[in-house]
């Protein structure tokens, strides 16, 4: 059996695996899309032949139709996959589409599975070159789908809240927001939704932003309803916040765990500041991993300010490029102020304009021009940090290592690191970073290791270059682009090299901590290491996300959940940290949290592929075994190997063993799949019920310290190994009890 996606993009599947042999033949996906969406009534050929060949005449578009239609039936040994009508038509018993499902379920009326279906726009980033027709055409198909899920949502958004279900009625209010955002019936649903569950704040948030949306992107002015609507609430004033589970407003217990469901209005904290990238205005494109390293540098050193939240750069830089005004992004990111700024180099000449606006009012609270030569960076960068500082009077402290005394003069934090070191150096640990940030696979992290080993050969001494190092080594372990045992080896080394050199660095530990709970199973020792971090640079996302990594392995659920959300907190608009609060949650056994957290996650970044994975896993904990199987079929598809073998788990445990095994079969060949950690071919194993090789991999993982061991503990699907005695063994010798 086929099944074509389209929704999100355009790819065929046989028998749950993709065909990627086709992707680059568009014309036969086009096809194919067309005949999908028209379902029982067909095309007609003249239409196709005017969709896909407009520039040649009759007779030669003619004869490539009748050309690729036979190539297809050719390739796929399949005569009967069209069927012998006049209009061309796909056989349904042979080929099975979302879209077709999509129109099936909006005539029956079924909004949620037409919500679950559109994953995505319709043929996203597909087009077909010197095809004008196909593209009017896909382009009103997109626009109609669009319209049908939209109607969807508010369907759904509306029954909610016709039920009195208050927070399901708030995401789906929100999710209809997101997909238009300039609807007033979306933002007025979303300012009630929210009222109605005691978030007023919010709700009026997000009435503001809405109206900085409709005059900024439309011109236009509030439809007077919804102006209506806030100045009422306005007048009502503030209400507490309601949880779901508490009867009586306000009263919240002191230990409770945050409210999840508030995640995507986030507090706004009372002194604090989002730095948003630098715009490269030099003209050359190899400047931007300098202008895009200065913001990364001016982030990290005013998060070390006692007093000042500083927004984590996954969340800032969500916004390069950005036209929004400064109220909506600080609404979104939940700041009083924006920093924003441009870098010009010249030569060995800098110029840099910074402007600090405070959200509230678009006030300009500061704003300077810097010119200073490249080998001063240190210096311009202080007097910008020193600036930002006193425009927001926030008073400069010191932060100690724990243990340290007050008069320990050395430990004093130091607003700017000026390393004597050239700016050379400087630039390579720059373009470093930026390679490193953008996790460009292992030739990007390869390219990255080399910038950092050529600023460490110019600058033995330079600490921070070492700590890249050793975050290299760590990621090209942890993906499998090289080997574990060496890769952690030299990540280690590079961190103890950092630290011995600069033991006030915060990334240092981090790097330490790192490699001694993935590598070395010291679970104590790297939670020591990770809260030293934490104390020496509070803004440090890393800490809190890896930290919550590393209680989670250890079964410490409750403690992983607090450091997930302080590491959202300052990051808030990362999928990454959306995708571990799915993670743990999964892993804690409670699904329905898991399930919110990474559907937002998705909205925020539809090619997640660890979100599919988690996504998949939870549906399996609910019992919706057809969704689990969609969402790793996802993830496959978007990650490989690794999320085949989480495919073949839910195979296995949902009564397709056949499916499972082709897949372990081809998993099993390593030299075609090198980088698949034996963890996840344990799991499928383990899905299989066949322990013995579960166990056999698992131990593998083991002695070759593969990334991924350091889940085992908690990790569901290893659930039925636990009453083996080798289970007990195993997690002795990784420093866990059972």
């Amino acid at each position: 059996m086929f099944r074509l996606h389209t929704f999100g993009g355009c790819f065929l599947v046989r028998d749950g695996e993709r065909l990627d042999a086709l992707s680059g033949q568009r014309k036969a996906l086009a096809l194919l899309a067309v005949l999908a969406a028209a379902g029982e009534r067909g095309v007609s050929r003249e239409t196709m032949l005017a969709y896909l060949w407009p520039e040649s005449d009759e007779t030669r578009a003619r004869t490539s139709l009748k050309q690729l239609v036979y190539s297809l039936r050719q390739q796929w040994r399949i005569p009967e996959l069209f069927m012998a009508t006049a209009e061309l038509r796909l056989n349904p018993a042979l080929v099975q589409s979302d879209v077709a499902d999509f129109r099936d379920a909006e005539r029956r009326g079924d909004h949620a599975a037409v919500v679950d279906l559109h994953v995505g726009p319709f043929l996203d980033g597909f087009n077909v070159r010197a095809a004008d027709g196909f593209e009017r055409w896909a382009a009103s198909e997109r626009a109609s789908t669009a319209l049908c899920f939209a109607r969807s949502l508010a369907a759904l958004a509306e029954h909610a809240t016709a039920r009195g279900e208050g927070r399901e009625a708030v995401e789906w209010w929100r999710r209809l927001a997101n997909a238009e955002p300039l609807s007033a019936r979306a933002a007025t649903g979303l300012v009630r939704a929210l009222d109605a569950v005691g978030e007023r704040a919010a709700a009026l948030r997000h009435a503001e932003v809405y109206e900085i949306l409709v005059r900024e992107e439309v011109g236009g002015v509030v439809d007077p309803n919804i102006a209506e609507l806030v100045a009422s609430l306005r007048r009502l004033g503030p209400v507490a916040a309601v949880s779901p589970s508490m009867a009586v407003v306000g009263s919240v217990p002191k230990d409770q765990p945050p409210d999840e469901s508030r995640a995507a209005a986030p507090t706004v904290r009372a002194t604090s500041v989002a730095v948003l990238p630098f715009v490269n205005t030099s003209g050359d494109p190899n400047d931007e991993p300098f202008s895009d390293g200065l913001t990364d540098e001016l982030i990290g050193l005013l998060g070390r300010t006692t007093g000042l939240t500083v927004t984590g750069r996954t969340s800032a830089f969500a916004f390069k490029g950005s036209r929004l005004a400064v109220r909506a992004i600080a609404e979104k990111l939940g700041v009083t102020t924006v920093l924003e700024g441009s870098v010009r180099r010249t030569g060995d000449r800098l110029k840099v304009t910074v402007q600090l606006v405070r959200a509230s009012d678009d006030q300009v609270l500061w704003a300077e021009m810097f010119r200073d030569e490249l080998a001063d960076v240190f210096v311009l960068q202080e007097e910008i940090a020193r600036s930002i500082v006193a425009a927001l009077r926030v008073e400069l402290s010191s932060t100690k290592l724990p243990g340290a005394s007050a008069t320990d003069s050395t430990r004093q934090t130091r607003l700017v690191e000026r390393p004597s070191v050239s700016a050379e150096a400087y630039e390579l640990y720059l373009r470093g970073r930026h390679l490193w940030n953008s996790k460009s696979g292992g030739d990007g992290l390869r390219q990255a290791l080399r910038y950092f080993e050529r600023a460490v050969a110019l600058e033995p001494g330079y600490a921070r270059a070492h700590a890249g190092i050793s975050d290299v080594h760590a990621l090209l372990a942890i993906f499998g682009h090289g080997r574990a045992l060496e890769e952690f080896a030299a990540a280690k080394a590079a961190a103890l090299r950092a630290l011995a050199l600069d033991e006030m660095l915060a990334e240092a530990h981090v790097a330490l901590a790192h490699v001694q709970f993935l590598h070395d199973y010291a679970w104590a020792a790297a939670e020591r290491a990770f809260r030293t971090a934490s104390a020496l640079d509070a803004s440090n996302t890393a800490a809190h996300f890896l930290l919550a990594v590393c209680l989670q392995d250890q079964g410490r659920f409750e403690e992983a959940i607090a450091e997930a959300h302080a590491a959202r907190a300052l990051d808030p608009l990362s999928p990454h940290v959306g995708n571990l609060l799915g993670r743990v949650y999964v892993n804690a056994r409670r699904p329905d949290d898991a399930i919110r957290h990474l559907r937002d996650t998705l909205e925020l970044s539809p090619d997640s592929d660890l979100a599919y994975q988690q996504l998949g896993h939870a549906y399996l904990q609910k019992g919706m075994h057809g969704e689990a199987v969609a969402a790793l079929h996802q993830a496959a598809a978007l990650s490989g190997a690794r999320d085949a073998a989480h495919l073949a788990y839910a195979y296995a445990v949902t009564g397709d063993a056949a499916a499972a095994r082709r897949i372990v079969q081809d998993l099993v060949d390593l030299q075609a799949n090198p980088n698949v950690a034996p963890f996840h071919i344990a799991m499928a194993y383990a899905g299989l019920g066949e322990t013995d090789p579960a166990f056999a991999w698992l131990e593998r993982g083991y002695d070759e310290r593969a990334a991924f061991m350091d889940g085992v503990k908690i990790t569901p699907a290893f659930d039925s190994l636990h009453v083996d005695p080798r289970w007990g063994g195993l997690l002795r010798r990784m420093g866990l009890t059972p």
